[in-house]
Protein backbone atom coordinates (compact mmCIF):
# COMPACT_ATOMS: atom_id res chain seq x y z
CA UNK A 1 0.00 0.00 0.00
CA UNK A 2 1.22 4.03 -0.88
CA UNK A 3 1.40 6.75 1.82
CA UNK A 4 0.78 4.82 4.93
CA UNK A 5 3.07 6.91 6.65
CA UNK A 6 1.71 10.42 5.87
CA UNK A 7 -1.97 9.89 3.99
CA UNK A 8 -2.80 13.31 4.67
CA UNK A 9 0.02 14.80 2.60
CA UNK A 10 -0.84 12.57 0.05
CA UNK A 11 -4.57 13.22 0.27
CA UNK A 12 -3.63 16.89 -0.41
CA UNK A 13 -1.55 16.25 -3.00
CA UNK A 14 -4.13 14.21 -5.31
CA UNK A 15 -6.59 16.95 -4.85
CA UNK A 16 -7.26 20.41 -5.96
CA UNK A 17 -9.20 23.65 -6.49
CA UNK A 18 -12.44 23.61 -3.97
CA UNK A 19 -10.95 20.22 -2.60
CA UNK A 20 -7.83 21.27 -1.42
CA UNK A 21 -9.58 24.72 0.12
CA UNK A 22 -11.68 22.35 1.96
CA UNK A 23 -9.26 20.53 3.29
CA UNK A 24 -6.67 23.39 4.46
CA UNK A 25 -9.76 24.97 5.91
CA UNK A 26 -10.74 22.28 8.21
CA UNK A 27 -6.97 21.08 8.83
CA UNK A 28 -6.24 24.74 10.25
CA UNK A 29 -9.60 24.76 12.20
CA UNK A 30 -8.97 20.88 13.27
CA UNK A 31 -5.99 21.85 14.79
CA UNK A 32 -6.66 25.67 16.46
CA UNK A 33 -9.93 25.45 18.06
CA UNK A 34 -12.28 22.81 19.57
CA UNK A 35 -13.73 20.86 16.86
CA UNK A 36 -12.08 16.78 16.27
CA UNK A 37 -12.50 16.37 12.60
CA UNK A 38 -11.73 13.59 11.36
CA UNK A 39 -11.28 12.69 7.00
CA UNK A 40 -12.95 8.99 6.65
CA UNK A 41 -14.01 6.51 4.25
CA UNK A 42 -13.08 6.38 0.81
CA UNK A 43 -10.94 8.89 0.04
CA UNK A 44 -8.59 7.26 2.58
CA UNK A 45 -8.87 3.80 0.89
CA UNK A 46 -8.25 4.86 -2.69
CA UNK A 47 -4.86 7.23 -1.78
CA UNK A 48 -3.57 4.14 -0.12
CA UNK A 49 -4.46 2.15 -3.02
CA UNK A 50 -3.29 4.22 -5.51
CA UNK A 51 -6.68 5.30 -7.13
CA UNK A 52 -7.80 8.91 -7.88
CA UNK A 53 -9.19 10.85 -4.94
CA UNK A 54 -12.72 12.00 -5.72
CA UNK A 55 -15.22 13.12 -2.84
CA UNK A 56 -14.31 13.78 0.53
CA UNK A 57 -16.55 13.11 3.70
CA UNK A 58 -15.16 14.36 7.00
CA UNK A 59 -16.48 13.26 10.32
CA UNK A 60 -17.22 15.65 12.85
CA UNK A 61 -16.96 14.62 16.81
CA UNK A 62 -19.47 17.66 17.87
CA UNK A 63 -21.81 19.99 15.61
CA UNK A 64 -21.43 19.19 11.88
CA UNK A 65 -23.87 21.36 10.73
CA UNK A 66 -22.74 24.42 12.71
CA UNK A 67 -19.16 23.97 11.59
CA UNK A 68 -20.40 23.93 8.04
CA UNK A 69 -22.15 27.36 8.08
CA UNK A 70 -19.05 28.28 9.58
CA UNK A 71 -16.91 26.67 6.53
CA UNK A 72 -19.00 28.19 4.23
CA UNK A 73 -19.21 31.42 5.45
CA UNK A 74 -15.36 31.65 5.46
CA UNK A 75 -14.78 30.53 2.11
CA UNK A 76 -18.12 31.99 0.04
CA UNK A 77 -19.65 28.52 0.12
CA UNK A 78 -23.36 26.99 -0.30
CA UNK A 79 -24.33 25.06 2.56
CA UNK A 80 -27.38 22.63 2.78
CA UNK A 81 -28.31 20.56 6.24
CA UNK A 82 -29.81 17.38 6.72
CA UNK A 83 -31.13 18.18 10.35
CA UNK A 84 -32.24 14.31 11.17
CA UNK A 85 -28.70 13.02 10.13
CA UNK A 86 -26.87 15.78 11.63
CA UNK A 87 -25.31 15.88 8.52
CA UNK A 88 -24.28 19.04 5.80
CA UNK A 89 -22.87 19.66 2.87
CA UNK A 90 -20.63 22.51 1.32
CA UNK A 91 -20.61 23.53 -2.03
CA UNK A 92 -18.15 25.69 -4.00
CA UNK A 93 -16.90 25.93 -7.53
CA UNK A 94 -18.31 23.13 -8.64
CA UNK A 95 -17.09 21.01 -6.15
CA UNK A 96 -18.49 19.86 -2.42
CA UNK A 97 -18.33 17.87 0.93
CA UNK A 98 -20.08 16.28 3.20
CA UNK A 99 -19.58 16.77 6.73
CA UNK A 100 -21.42 14.04 8.96
CA UNK A 101 -21.73 14.38 13.07
CA UNK A 102 -20.02 11.05 14.27
CA UNK A 103 -23.28 8.85 15.58
CA UNK A 104 -24.23 5.37 16.77
CA UNK A 105 -26.58 3.91 14.30
CA UNK A 106 -29.51 1.56 15.30
CA UNK A 107 -32.22 -0.51 12.62
CA UNK A 108 -35.07 -0.41 14.14
CA UNK A 109 -36.37 -3.15 11.25
CA UNK A 110 -34.58 -4.86 8.10
CA UNK A 111 -34.13 -2.72 5.21
CA UNK A 112 -35.41 0.53 7.25
CA UNK A 113 -33.42 3.90 7.40
CA UNK A 114 -31.06 3.70 11.02
CA UNK A 115 -32.10 5.62 13.90
CA UNK A 116 -29.28 7.67 14.84
CA UNK A 117 -27.74 9.19 18.45
CA UNK A 118 -24.38 11.30 18.17
CA UNK A 119 -21.00 9.30 18.84
CA UNK A 120 -17.33 8.80 18.87
CA UNK A 121 -15.25 8.29 15.90
CA UNK A 122 -15.08 4.63 16.87
CA UNK A 123 -18.51 4.35 17.15
CA UNK A 124 -19.13 6.17 13.92
CA UNK A 125 -16.65 3.84 12.21
CA UNK A 126 -18.54 0.94 12.99
CA UNK A 127 -21.53 1.90 11.74
CA UNK A 128 -20.31 1.62 8.43
CA UNK A 129 -20.42 -1.04 5.43
CA UNK A 130 -17.47 -2.43 4.76
CA UNK A 131 -13.54 -2.42 6.70
CA UNK A 132 -11.95 -1.10 3.87
CA UNK A 133 -14.18 2.18 4.39
CA UNK A 134 -13.94 2.44 8.43
CA UNK A 135 -10.39 3.88 7.95
CA UNK A 136 -9.95 7.51 9.16
CA UNK A 137 -7.47 10.03 9.24
CA UNK A 138 -7.59 12.83 12.24
CA UNK A 139 -6.74 16.60 11.22
CA UNK A 140 -6.14 18.03 14.13
CA UNK A 141 -2.86 16.27 14.59
CA UNK A 142 0.88 17.41 13.30
CA UNK A 143 1.50 14.17 11.54
CA UNK A 144 -1.47 12.05 11.55
CA UNK A 145 -1.64 8.46 10.63
CA UNK A 146 -4.02 6.19 9.88
CA UNK A 147 -6.87 5.19 12.57
CA UNK A 148 -8.47 1.32 11.69
CA UNK A 149 -9.97 -0.23 14.68
CA UNK A 150 -11.48 -2.87 12.66
CA UNK A 151 -8.42 -4.39 10.92
CA UNK A 152 -9.49 -2.29 7.26
CA UNK A 153 -5.91 -2.17 6.44
CA UNK A 154 -5.09 -5.91 6.44
CA UNK A 155 -7.94 -6.52 4.01
CA UNK A 156 -7.04 -3.50 1.94
CA UNK A 157 -3.61 -5.98 1.71
CA UNK A 158 -5.73 -9.12 1.04
CA UNK A 159 -7.85 -7.38 -1.69
CA UNK A 160 -11.40 -8.55 0.39
CA UNK A 161 -14.20 -6.65 0.92
CA UNK A 162 -15.30 -7.80 4.61
CA UNK A 163 -18.63 -6.90 6.41
CA UNK A 164 -18.12 -5.29 9.85
CA UNK A 165 -20.93 -7.66 11.63
CA UNK A 166 -23.30 -10.39 11.21
CA UNK A 167 -26.22 -8.78 10.73
CA UNK A 168 -24.92 -5.84 8.47
CA UNK A 169 -26.41 -7.48 5.55
CA UNK A 170 -30.17 -7.60 7.22
CA UNK A 171 -29.92 -4.20 8.55
CA UNK A 172 -29.05 -2.32 5.68
CA UNK A 173 -29.69 -4.69 1.96
CA UNK A 174 -28.79 -2.17 0.15
CA UNK A 175 -25.15 -3.17 1.38
CA UNK A 176 -25.57 -6.67 -0.95
CA UNK A 177 -25.14 -4.06 -4.19
CA UNK A 178 -22.39 -1.99 -2.53
CA UNK A 179 -20.15 -4.96 -1.98
CA UNK A 180 -20.46 -6.11 -5.09
CA UNK A 181 -19.85 -2.93 -6.56
CA UNK A 182 -16.59 -2.34 -4.68
CA UNK A 183 -15.40 -5.86 -5.05
CA UNK A 184 -15.38 -5.28 -8.90
CA UNK A 185 -13.92 -1.90 -8.37
CA UNK A 186 -11.38 -2.15 -6.67
CA UNK A 187 -10.73 -6.24 -8.22
CA UNK A 188 -11.25 -7.39 -4.38
CA UNK A 189 -13.21 -10.40 -3.20
CA UNK A 190 -15.91 -10.86 -1.03
CA UNK A 191 -14.15 -12.57 1.93
CA UNK A 192 -15.44 -15.78 2.54
CA UNK A 193 -17.85 -14.79 5.69
CA UNK A 194 -19.11 -11.78 4.25
CA UNK A 195 -20.12 -13.77 1.27
CA UNK A 196 -22.17 -16.35 3.33
CA UNK A 197 -23.97 -13.69 5.12
CA UNK A 198 -24.79 -11.94 1.66
CA UNK A 199 -26.18 -15.16 0.43
CA UNK A 200 -28.18 -15.58 4.07
CA UNK A 201 -29.62 -11.91 3.48
CA UNK A 202 -30.44 -12.86 0.25
CA UNK A 203 -32.37 -16.55 1.39
CA UNK A 204 -34.00 -14.39 3.81
CA UNK A 205 -35.92 -11.91 1.47
CA UNK A 206 -34.46 -9.44 3.09
CA UNK A 207 -34.31 -7.04 -0.02
CA UNK A 208 -37.82 -6.84 -0.67
CA UNK A 209 -37.80 -4.38 2.49
CA UNK A 210 -35.72 -2.31 0.66
CA UNK A 211 -37.76 0.66 -0.94
CA UNK A 212 -37.78 1.02 -4.55
CA UNK A 213 -36.41 4.69 -4.66
CA UNK A 214 -32.86 2.85 -2.39
CA UNK A 215 -33.16 -0.04 -4.75
CA UNK A 216 -32.59 2.18 -7.67
CA UNK A 217 -29.90 4.49 -6.46
CA UNK A 218 -27.70 1.69 -5.27
CA UNK A 219 -28.22 0.58 -8.77
CA UNK A 220 -27.48 3.71 -10.32
CA UNK A 221 -24.16 4.03 -8.62
CA UNK A 222 -23.24 1.17 -10.29
CA UNK A 223 -24.48 2.52 -13.73
CA UNK A 224 -21.90 5.70 -12.73
CA UNK A 225 -19.10 3.14 -13.03
CA UNK A 226 -16.02 3.49 -15.67
CA UNK A 227 -17.54 -0.35 -16.49
CA UNK A 228 -20.47 -1.34 -15.08
CA UNK A 229 -20.89 -4.80 -16.82
CA UNK A 230 -18.42 -6.77 -13.81
CA UNK A 231 -20.63 -5.51 -11.40
CA UNK A 232 -23.87 -6.11 -12.93
CA UNK A 233 -22.96 -9.56 -14.11
CA UNK A 234 -21.65 -10.85 -10.44
CA UNK A 235 -24.75 -8.93 -8.73
CA UNK A 236 -26.69 -11.35 -11.80
CA UNK A 237 -24.42 -14.54 -11.05
CA UNK A 238 -24.94 -14.25 -7.48
CA UNK A 239 -28.79 -14.18 -7.36
CA UNK A 240 -28.69 -10.24 -6.56
CA UNK A 241 -30.46 -8.93 -9.60
CA UNK A 242 -32.83 -11.77 -8.95
CA UNK A 243 -33.81 -10.49 -5.15
CA UNK A 244 -34.46 -7.28 -6.81
CA UNK A 245 -37.33 -8.17 -9.19
CA UNK A 246 -37.55 -11.89 -10.04
CA UNK A 247 -37.81 -11.30 -13.99
CA UNK A 248 -34.12 -9.92 -13.15
CA UNK A 249 -32.61 -13.16 -12.12
CA UNK A 250 -31.08 -14.38 -15.46
CA UNK A 251 -29.22 -11.68 -16.63
CA UNK A 252 -28.66 -13.02 -20.04
CA UNK A 253 -29.05 -9.73 -21.44
CA UNK A 254 -25.87 -8.84 -19.78
CA UNK A 255 -24.29 -11.75 -20.68
CA UNK A 256 -24.87 -10.81 -24.69
CA UNK A 257 -23.65 -7.39 -24.07
CA UNK A 258 -20.74 -8.35 -22.22
CA UNK A 259 -20.04 -10.21 -26.04
CA UNK A 260 -21.15 -7.60 -28.28
CA UNK A 261 -19.10 -7.12 -31.71
CA UNK A 262 -16.73 -4.95 -31.77
CA UNK A 263 -18.83 -2.75 -34.17
CA UNK A 264 -21.49 -1.60 -31.50
CA UNK A 265 -18.87 -0.58 -29.01
CA UNK A 266 -19.10 3.08 -30.00
CA UNK A 267 -22.36 3.61 -30.54
CA UNK A 268 -23.14 1.89 -26.82
CA UNK A 269 -20.82 4.21 -25.57
CA UNK A 270 -22.48 7.20 -26.86
CA UNK A 271 -25.75 5.77 -25.31
CA UNK A 272 -25.11 6.50 -22.03
CA UNK A 273 -25.21 4.06 -18.62
CA UNK A 274 -28.71 3.57 -19.43
CA UNK A 275 -27.52 0.76 -22.38
CA UNK A 276 -26.65 -1.33 -19.59
CA UNK A 277 -30.64 -0.93 -18.01
CA UNK A 278 -31.52 -1.87 -21.53
CA UNK A 279 -29.39 -5.04 -21.41
CA UNK A 280 -31.07 -6.19 -17.97
CA UNK A 281 -34.37 -5.50 -19.32
CA UNK A 282 -34.15 -6.96 -22.95
CA UNK A 283 -36.09 -10.56 -22.51
CA UNK A 284 -38.65 -8.86 -20.13
CA UNK A 285 -42.65 -8.97 -21.13
CA UNK A 286 -44.48 -5.62 -21.03
CA UNK A 287 -46.04 -6.93 -17.77
CA UNK A 288 -42.67 -7.35 -16.29
CA UNK A 289 -40.87 -4.27 -17.69
CA UNK A 290 -44.01 -2.19 -16.30
CA UNK A 291 -43.49 -4.36 -12.28
CA UNK A 292 -39.72 -3.23 -12.56
CA UNK A 293 -40.49 0.03 -13.47
CA UNK A 294 -43.09 0.18 -10.27
CA UNK A 295 -40.95 -2.08 -7.82
CA UNK A 296 -38.04 0.54 -8.53
CA UNK A 297 -40.25 4.08 -9.18
CA UNK A 298 -37.97 4.55 -11.91
CA UNK A 299 -37.84 8.07 -12.83
CA UNK A 300 -39.30 9.09 -16.72
CA UNK A 301 -36.55 8.84 -18.60
CA UNK A 302 -35.51 4.97 -17.12
CA UNK A 303 -38.92 4.26 -17.73
CA UNK A 304 -38.60 4.80 -21.37
CA UNK A 305 -35.42 2.91 -22.04
CA UNK A 306 -37.19 -0.45 -20.16
CA UNK A 307 -40.69 0.26 -22.27
CA UNK A 308 -38.80 0.92 -25.45
CA UNK A 309 -36.25 -1.80 -25.13
CA UNK A 310 -39.31 -4.41 -24.72
CA UNK A 311 -40.74 -2.73 -27.54
CA UNK A 312 -37.77 -2.90 -29.72
CA UNK A 313 -37.02 -6.20 -29.28
CA UNK A 314 -40.84 -6.80 -30.15
CA UNK A 315 -40.28 -5.44 -33.71
CA UNK A 316 -37.54 -7.59 -34.06
CA UNK A 317 -39.37 -10.08 -36.41
CA UNK A 318 -40.72 -6.97 -38.54
CA UNK A 319 -36.88 -5.80 -38.73
CA UNK A 320 -35.70 -9.26 -39.67
CA UNK A 321 -37.72 -9.11 -43.30
CA UNK A 322 -36.07 -10.45 -46.13
CA UNK A 323 -36.75 -6.61 -47.96
CA UNK A 324 -37.00 -3.94 -46.38
CA UNK A 325 -36.89 -0.41 -47.66
CA UNK A 326 -34.29 2.15 -45.66
CA UNK A 327 -37.87 3.98 -45.04
CA UNK A 328 -39.40 0.84 -43.16
CA UNK A 329 -36.22 0.30 -41.15
CA UNK A 330 -36.22 3.92 -40.00
CA UNK A 331 -40.19 4.28 -39.09
CA UNK A 332 -39.68 1.16 -37.28
CA UNK A 333 -37.04 2.32 -34.91
CA UNK A 334 -37.93 5.97 -35.15
CA UNK A 335 -38.49 7.58 -31.77
CA UNK A 336 -36.84 4.91 -29.24
CA UNK A 337 -34.82 5.53 -27.30
CA UNK A 338 -30.98 5.90 -28.25
CA UNK A 339 -30.04 3.25 -25.24
CA UNK A 340 -33.23 1.00 -26.17
CA UNK A 341 -31.40 1.04 -29.89
CA UNK A 342 -28.14 0.54 -28.63
CA UNK A 343 -28.24 -2.31 -26.79
CA UNK A 344 -30.89 -4.11 -28.77
CA UNK A 345 -27.92 -3.73 -31.90
CA UNK A 346 -25.61 -5.61 -29.33
CA UNK A 347 -27.86 -7.59 -27.94
CA UNK A 348 -29.95 -9.31 -30.55
CA UNK A 349 -29.32 -12.64 -31.96
CA UNK A 350 -30.31 -11.95 -35.16
CA UNK A 351 -27.58 -10.78 -37.94
CA UNK A 352 -30.22 -8.95 -40.14
CA UNK A 353 -31.47 -7.16 -37.18
CA UNK A 354 -28.16 -6.48 -35.91
CA UNK A 355 -26.90 -5.03 -39.10
CA UNK A 356 -30.26 -2.83 -39.71
CA UNK A 357 -30.12 -1.26 -36.21
CA UNK A 358 -26.37 -0.01 -36.88
CA UNK A 359 -27.78 1.24 -40.51
CA UNK A 360 -30.38 3.30 -38.72
CA UNK A 361 -27.73 4.63 -35.66
CA UNK A 362 -25.02 5.31 -38.23
CA UNK A 363 -27.09 6.78 -41.27
CA UNK A 364 -30.90 6.57 -40.85
CA UNK A 365 -30.95 8.34 -37.91
CA UNK A 366 -29.70 11.82 -39.39
CA UNK A 367 -31.15 11.73 -42.90
CA UNK A 368 -33.36 15.09 -42.96
CA UNK A 369 -34.71 16.82 -46.26
CA UNK A 370 -32.86 20.16 -47.40
CA UNK A 371 -35.99 21.92 -47.31
CA UNK A 372 -37.28 22.99 -44.51
CA UNK A 373 -41.12 24.16 -43.72
CA UNK A 374 -40.81 27.86 -44.57
CA UNK A 375 -39.35 27.03 -48.10
CA UNK A 376 -42.68 24.22 -48.38
CA UNK A 377 -44.69 27.39 -47.26
CA UNK A 378 -43.21 29.80 -49.93
CA UNK A 379 -44.15 27.15 -52.42
CA UNK A 380 -47.46 26.85 -51.62
CA UNK A 381 -47.96 24.01 -48.53
CA UNK A 382 -50.55 25.00 -46.00
CA UNK A 383 -49.15 25.94 -42.72
CA UNK A 384 -49.45 23.31 -39.83
CA UNK A 385 -50.18 19.71 -40.48
CA UNK A 386 -49.77 19.59 -43.74
CA UNK A 387 -46.05 21.08 -43.63
CA UNK A 388 -45.41 18.02 -41.52
CA UNK A 389 -47.16 15.48 -43.58
CA UNK A 390 -44.93 17.13 -46.71
CA UNK A 391 -41.53 16.98 -44.93
CA UNK A 392 -42.44 13.58 -43.94
CA UNK A 393 -42.63 12.01 -47.69
CA UNK A 394 -39.55 14.01 -48.11
CA UNK A 395 -37.76 12.29 -45.49
CA UNK A 396 -38.86 8.91 -46.99
CA UNK A 397 -37.75 10.32 -50.19
CA UNK A 398 -34.30 10.76 -49.34
CA UNK A 399 -34.38 7.77 -47.21
CA UNK A 400 -35.47 5.90 -50.32
CA UNK A 401 -33.29 7.68 -53.01
CA UNK A 402 -35.71 8.89 -54.59
CA UNK A 403 -34.45 12.53 -54.15
CA UNK A 404 -31.07 14.01 -53.82
CA UNK A 405 -30.52 17.39 -54.75
CA UNK A 406 -32.98 20.67 -53.74
CA UNK A 407 -34.31 20.15 -56.90
CA UNK A 408 -35.54 16.80 -56.79
CA UNK A 409 -37.20 17.73 -53.78
CA UNK A 410 -39.11 21.23 -54.73
CA UNK A 411 -39.85 18.61 -58.14
CA UNK A 412 -41.60 16.11 -55.52
CA UNK A 413 -43.40 18.93 -53.47
CA UNK A 414 -44.75 20.38 -56.87
CA UNK A 415 -45.94 16.83 -57.70
CA UNK A 416 -47.32 16.98 -54.13
CA UNK A 417 -49.23 19.86 -54.14
CA UNK A 418 -50.48 19.62 -57.77
CA UNK A 419 -51.79 15.60 -56.50
CA UNK A 420 -53.29 17.41 -53.76
CA UNK A 421 -55.37 20.07 -56.17
CA UNK A 422 -56.84 16.80 -58.31
CA UNK A 423 -57.94 14.75 -55.27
Amino acid sequence: MRHIHDPLRAIEDAIGGANRLFLRALRRRAMEESPTVYLVGGPVRDVLLGFPVQDLDFVVEGDAPALARSLALELGGQVKVHPRFGTATVALGGSSIDLVTARRETYPRPGDLPQVTPGTIQEDLARRDFSINALAVALGEQRPGIIDPLGGLNDLAAGLVRILHGRSFIDDPTRILRAVRYEQRLGFALEEESRSRLHDALAGGYVAAVSGDRLRHELERILEERDPLPALLRAADLGVLGAIHPALGAGAGLARLAARPPATEEACRRAGPLVYLAALVYQLSPSEGESLTHRLSLPASWARVVRDTIELRQRESSLAGCALAASQIYYLVQGLADPAVAAVAAITPSEPVARRLAQYVNELARVRPLLRGDDLMAMGVPPGPPVGEVLGRLRQARLDREVFSEEDERRLVREILVGKRGA
